[in-house]
């Protein structure tokens, strides 16, 4: 490594070179260290330009305090430290006059012996509490009624001695000072009395004179950022850092190096994926505005449990989880997390393959015997494996592509769009015959999952495509077809609530749909074929009659987005939001309206920025659908534009007359890097902006504690306030049925 040193011409005492540092074996060099120091190295001599104050900002465990104790080491500086406090106030900055008497009493003529050879106020506080064996707090009292007690004593001769603070010292005679958390200060003023001692050739005015900045002396400021308590840094003192520095969680990699140093748990794999679980957790925390940390210390205190032999799934929990939070709900946000992203699988398949080997690594095939039809019978086995496959052979082969359907086979598989079906097949018979006749066996479990992962990845193509020339085209999108469990007891508790509702208001829906349909003509229409003055006297504008043919339907299609982000887990919102789109769906089916279902969240990996689920797509049929709304469930972040814009697309190509997007959400949009506030505003009113043009409608239902701003976003005219979340299903229904 470079030498970066800056006193090779100075001579410490033996106390300011056992303050240098010592880089112990655990020590990884990152690029911010190489950075700050040469930054400081190459200026160091440019009178104008000098680097010798420097901030690092970033969260709990990012090593900060490491990093300005490496300096001293790089730059052989002596360090020293000064850890900030809520009451801190100026007298701790620049020490304080304290009395030095002649006393006869017994008692104390040790304790002012040995008062006279300290050099700071903290040192005396310290000396004090040997001394007689108590607390800081209890010292301080002690201190003043010491004072007190000389002051009543007239006898006595009191003479004051200035006892500098360990910030002045460090100023005076050039060390390397760390300031921690500042920011914790109240009084924002107090750290602003150094402004003139952050200067190059820096001054202090201290009660016994002034004292120049020694020109080796180089402040670093280390704070956190965001956390509960803290105010924001003075901005004369942060204009006066001449280089600042951004301290995140570091690489993957240099974390594993810190790791094995520090635990010697040498076992690279696994501490690589468990690196990744503590990324993970870090800003999935952030993201849903968790007030703890996942940082390096819970990293090494989680790893350094391996070498002693305890099982890591359960010391995560108090060495990493608990240290974030102990609230329930969020808790379940973090683990949520965890098992969707599947790192926890992985990492207990690198314990399997560490303890048992790697199956996979196998190459001898191991051939089953084929058995007779009579014994597949008595086994109850349908259908037979071919020859060729052998007992340790992946099924991976599986997800290969599916060839292209011949165009004869692919128009035999596909329904007649409802639009078509309506405008011909349609004609002349009732909602109530359309209803019965859609009584049709529905497509069984293997050929739903089947259908699902051949057009999964159709969906994935139009979606990238949809994502073209946005912010969110580089994003990592992919769309999921939920995978379901036959027999869910979920679908029948659901059902039986929801049934009633659906039941009650289709058939009214229904019968008006019904009474619609006449050869003759209907008064009281805002438009229609002839004009009826008689209607002029109601002054409801209702002034003409409009004959309907009985094949004339009502023509709505509809798009249902669902967030699934963290916080849907508060207050039962999931649920609310799966017993809404159930209602949404079984009526769809009733009154035949095309309907798309997507849910989504975002950050699910670093490589899957955007989750889309795809519950049901508008040519897809009702077969096992509510078993796949039943898989919804509160996941990470959300990223509310790309979804909507997708949904809008999609919605674009329907026939309908009417088309409706109803957006189910609690809260404002976020996701990682910086998809939040102004930025993922403006991106969503584009897209309401861009396709209201092509005639689709907007309706935000708002259900968690950000309505207003939810409000904000799509203004009040495409705002719905859903307070009881009991009466949700009922009044999506009713929302629907406005636009029939």
């Amino acid at each position: 490594m470079e030498n970066f040193s800056l006193t090779d011409q100075r001579v410490f005492t033996p106390i300011e070179k056992q303050m240098i540092w010592k880089k112990p074996a655990s020590h990884q060099t990152s690029e911010e260290e190489l950075r700050i120091a040469t930054e400081i190295k190459a200026n160091w001599h440019d009178p104008e330009m000098k680097i010798s104050n420097v901030l690092l900002e970033g969260d709990a465990g990012s090593g900060k305090t490491q990093l300005a104790k490496a300096l001293s080491f790089d730059l052989q500086l002596p360090y020293t430290k000064v850890t900030c406090f809520a009451d801190m106030d100026k007298s701790d900055v620049f020490g304080a006059l304290l009395p030095v008497i002649d006393s006869d009493q017994e008692d104390d003529q040790e304790l002012f012996a040995a008062i006279e050879q300290t050099d700071t106020l903290d040192a005396v506080l310290r000396l004090i509490e040997q001394h007689y064996q108590i607390d800081q707090q209890t010292a301080k009292a002690k201190l003043a009624d010491l004072v007190q007690r000389i002051e009543e004593q007239q006898e006595s001769t009191i003479h004051y001695k200035y006892y500098p603070s360990e910030i002045v010292r460090a100023i005076e005679k050039g060390y390397l000072l760390e300031i921690q958390e500042p920011t914790v200060i109240r009084d924002a003023s107090v750290l602003v009395a150094l402004n003139s001692a952050l200067e190059t050739n820096g001054l202090l005015n201290l009660p016994t004179g002034v004292i120049q900045r020694h020109p080796d002396c180089v402040i670093v400021i280390t704070t956190n950022r965001n956390y509960q308590g803290n105010r924001p840094l003075n901005e004369s003192l942060r204009d006066r850092m001449q280089h600042a520095e951004k301290m995140d969680l570091p690489e993957l990699s240099v974390m594993v190096e810190r790791a094995i140093s520090k635990t010697q748990v040498n076992e690279p794999t696994l501490l690589l994926k468990m690196a990744e679980i503590i990324r993970l957790l870090d800003e999935t925390a952030k993201a849903n505005a968790i007030k703890g940390v996942a940082g390096m210390r819970s990293y090494f205190y989680w790893v350094n449990t391996m070498k002693q032999n305890q099982d890591i799934f359960a010391s995560i929990y108090p060495k990493v989880l608990y240290k974030l939070t102990t609230d329930p709900d969020e808790l379940h946000i973090l683990t949520t997390a965890l098992t969707d992203s599947g790192l926890l699988d992985e990492l207990r398949e690198l314990i399997r393959q560490k303890k048992w080997g790697d199956v996979s690594k196998e190459v001898t095939p191991v051939k089953g015997r084929t058995i007779s039809e009579e014994e597949a019978a008595e086994r109850q086995i349908e259908t037979l494996a071919e020859e060729t496959a052998s007992l340790g052979e992946s099924t991976s082969k599986e997800e290969e592509a599916v060839p292209e359907e011949t165009a004869e086979e692919k128009t035999q598989a596909e329904p007649l769009p409802l639009t078509e079906e309506r405008s011909k097949d349609v004609e002349g018979r009732s909602q109530q015959q359309l209803q019965s006749e859609d009584e049709s066996e529905e497509m069984s479990a293997s050929d739903m999952e089947a259908l699902d992962k051949q057009l999964k990845r159709e969906l994935n193509k139009e979606a990238r495509q949809l994502m073209k020339n946005t912010i969110h085209e580089k994003e990592g999108l992919i769309v999921h077809r939920p995978k379901f469990e036959v027999g869910n007891p979920e679908v029948v508790a659901i059902r039986r609530e929801i049934d009633p509702v659906v039941d009650s208001l289709s058939r009214q829906i229904l019968d008006l749909l019904e009474n619609e349909e006449s050869d003759t003509y209907q008064k009281g229409k805002y438009e229609g074929q002839r004009f009826n003055a008689s209607r002029i006297a109601y002054g409801d504008l209702r002034q003409f009659d409009k004959k309907n043919p009985p094949h004339e339907q009502p023509s709505l299609a509809v798009g249902l987005r669902i967030d699934e982000s963290g916080s849907m887990v508060r207050d039962d919102r999931i649920l609310a939001a799966k017993k809404a789109a159930f209602a949404v769906a079984a009526f769809a089916k009733r009154v035949r309206i095309p309907l798309l279902i997507y849910g989504d969240t975002a950050d699910a990996s670093t490589r899957e920025k955007t989750s889309i689920f795809s519950y049901k797509e508008f040519s897809d049929s009702f077969d096992w659908l509510e078993q796949k709304l039943v898989t919804m469930k509160p996941r990470q972040n959300n990223r509310d534009g790309a979804v909507l814009r997708l949904i809008a697309g999609k919605l674009s190509e329907q026939t309908a007359t009417t088309k409706l997007i109803i957006n189910i959400s609690d809260g404002q949009p976020k996701a990682l890097p910086d998809y939040t506030g102004v930025k993922a505003k403006n991106d969503i009113q584009e897209v309401l902006t861009e396709y209201e043009r092509q005639g689709i409608v907007f309706v935000s239902a708002a259900i968690g504690q950000d309505k207003e701003e939810i409000k904000e976003i799509y203004g009040p005219s495409r705002f719905v306030d859903i307070t009881d979340l009991t009466t949700f299903p009922k009044q999506m229904i009713q929302l629907i049925s406005r636009y029939l």
